[in-house]
């Protein structure tokens, strides 16, 4: 018996499952043995390109499987079905080489890409009942493979518990030692090989649709729709009337929105979106509160999105673009679009992943990219600030008596820009223009406004405004009472920003924080007086900040810190930047 035959034998949807996305599972493969390579501590597998590599090589998976589809959707279309499977799938790997973010910032590439997936097969453009068929097809498809993704995913994550408990076992037991063969290799092939490989397996082909697959009631449907109808519309429907209040509270009082709005308002049409896609089904449709749903919820969303647009403009006028801020807008355009197109009855259920993935494609590949762009504007702003802040032109460096604000602005801008390589040569490019350099070994607010010619006083040889790092080479952070590593934190200047499980706002150096979600009346304040006292010299002195929210402890391991010492030094201490990482003595 041979081999082939062995295997149609022993493993027949293995067999089917090569043949039909065989390029997704090697690319597949190559991810899962940089990722243990890397985990196993193969030196030259954890550098920074081949964690690139392991992320296009994933990102590049979904592609080709994307790909297949689009070629089975549209036999006759030979060489584009060649392009998109092949070709397309090597262009996303590349373009995780790509270090430089003036031309593609590829981070939104894995997103795009499940996003053309879920598209990839229903491409045609369609009137009256083919195009209510390829909607029905396309709901049915995506249906599937994200129910057997869910059913993947628990098959992993059961498979993770055991291998745990048989780890765990032999250590008791017999005492030996194989934690570092069952996490760093079993459990990644596992988790990276095996589970995707058994995804593929499950997909649905094409043909396997019959018409009226969405009028019958099976239990999966049902059970999803019930979701919908009777938790997400109801819940949707009165988070979008709270809005609504909220509005109209805005032009009694002529006061513009502040806090988080802009992510309230964004979360609800994602909801929503979802919320519409999972009440498609024919049998749903039928059902009064969902009629209902679908009768009144896109023009629901207008106010929030005045809203929306209002708040972040606000933020964008008084400190410019981010690139949190370029994606936040992004998501709004997205919104707006898809309201208009379903308020005047051309809505497709399609549009909502294909224009989700049009708008990041457009954000994340060019000089417009919402990296590059963030930067741009920045040290644009960063330069008329050298400019009009009082500097007096006719010198080289201009020296000006810059105001407290102008300073803060500045700091806020300078900070922002040199958390990144590209950003630091976006400092030193607007900065040479005015003749201004400084060490080539250095970065930061002080540094800069130091060479600009801004007093910058110090005593006993500390600097007034200072920007201290955490120091690398020494002790390790104990993070043991809080060990549940949760997100970076950056707080930049004056700002307000919302880092789930957490909301913070730092305004003239003070810094509040409480749950996401909650207004700024609600929030705590940390009180850092004590530890910004001590600090001095050149590193950071005890470089973590603790703090209990809702009862639940928290750490803030600091990587760095800028703060103003006062005049003379004299106090009191004023902060304008932290940049750290969030530990939770809990899982989020």
């Amino acid at each position: 018996m041979g081999f082939r035959a062995w295997l149609e034998k022993q493993a027949p949807d293995f067999l089917l499952t090569w043949q039909r996305f065989w390029f997704a599972i090697l690319l597949a493969l190559a991810n899962t043995l940089v990722v243990i390579g890397a985990l196993n501590s193969v030196s030259w597998l954890q550098d920074e390109a081949w964690m690139r590599a392991a992320a296009g090589l994933a990102t590049g998976a979904v592609l080709a499987v994307a790909g297949v589809y689009f070629t089975e959707s549209r036999p006759t279309a030979r060489i584009a079905g060649l392009l998109l499977t092949y070709v397309l799938p090597l262009l996303a790997i590349g373009a995780f080489q790509v270090t430089d973010t003036a031309w593609i910032v590829p981070w939104a590439l894995p997103a795009i890409s499940l996003l053309w997936l879920s598209v990839s097969p229903f491409t045609r453009i369609e009137r009256g009942a083919p195009r209510a068929e390829q909607q029905d097809r396309f709901w049915w498809t995506n249906q599937q493979a994200v129910a057997t993704a869910v059913i993947a995913a628990a098959a992993a994550l059961i498979i993770g518990l055991g291998t745990a408990a048989i780890e765990r076992s032999l250590s008791i037991l017999f005492g030996l030692e194989t934690g570092q063969i069952f996490y760093n290799t079993v459990l990644p092939f596992v988790g990276l090989f095996l589970a995707p490989v058994y995804w593929l397996a499950t997909l649905p082909r094409l043909s396997a649709y019959r018409a009226g697959e969405l009028d019958r009631v099976d239990f999966l449907p049902l059970s999803i729709g019930f979701i919908g109808q009777f938790i997400l519309v109801p819940l949707l429907v009165i988070y979008a009337l709270i809005l609504l209040a909220y509005a109209a509270q805005i032009a009694i009082t002529q006061k513009l929105p502040q806090g988080m709005i802009g992510w309230m308002v964004l979360g609800l049409v994602v909801t929503g979106a979802a919320t519409w896609l999972i009440v498609h089904p024919a049998f749903m449709r039928s059902r009064p509160l969902v009629r209902l749903f679908r009768a009144w919820w896109f023009w629901l969303t207008l106010a929030p999105l005045v809203l929306f647009f209002i708040a972040v403009w606000v933020r964008v006028d008084a400190y410019g673009l981010t690139a949190e801020r370029i994606l936040l807008l992004a998501g709004g355009a997205w919104a707006a679009l898809l309201a208009l197109v379903f308020i005047v009855g051309r809505g497709d259920i399609r549009l909502i992943p294909a224009l989700a993935g049009l708008i990041l494609m457009v954000l994340s590949v060019g000089p417009w990219n919402y990296s590059y762009l963030a930067q741009s504007t920045q040290a644009m702003r960063l330069d008329a600030l050298v400019m009009n802040a009082g500097a007096d032109k006719s010198a080289s460096p201009p020296r000006g008596d810059w105001s407290a604000e102008e300073i803060a602005e500045a700091r806020g801008i300078i900070d922002y820009l040199t958390g990144s390589r590209e950003g630091q040569r976006a400092v030193r490019e607007v900065m040479g223009r005015y003749g201004v350099t400084w060490d080539p070994l250095q970065d930061g607010s002080y540094v800069v406004l130091e060479a600009l010619g801004i007093s910058q006083p110090t005593t006993d040889g500390e600097q007034r405004f200072a920007t201290l790092f955490r120091d690398f080479d020494g002790a390790p952070i104990d993070v043991t009472a809080t060990p549940y590593l949760v997100r970076p934190v950056g707080l930049y200047g004056d700002t307000a920003v919302a880092l789930p499980p957490l909301r913070f706002v730092m305004s003239g150096g003070a810094v509040r924080v409480g749950p996401a979600g909650s207004t700024d009346e609600n929030l705590q304040p940390l009180d850092l007086t004590a530890w910004l006292a001590q600090q001095s010299g050149g590193f950071l002195v005890a470089p973590w900040i603790d703090f209990t929210v809702a009862g639940t402890s928290y750490r803030l391991v600091l990587q760095s810190a800028s703060f103003d010492r006062g005049e003379n030094n004299d106090g009191p201490n004023v902060l304008s930047s932290l940049d750290g990482q969030l530990f939770s003595a809990v899982a989020q």
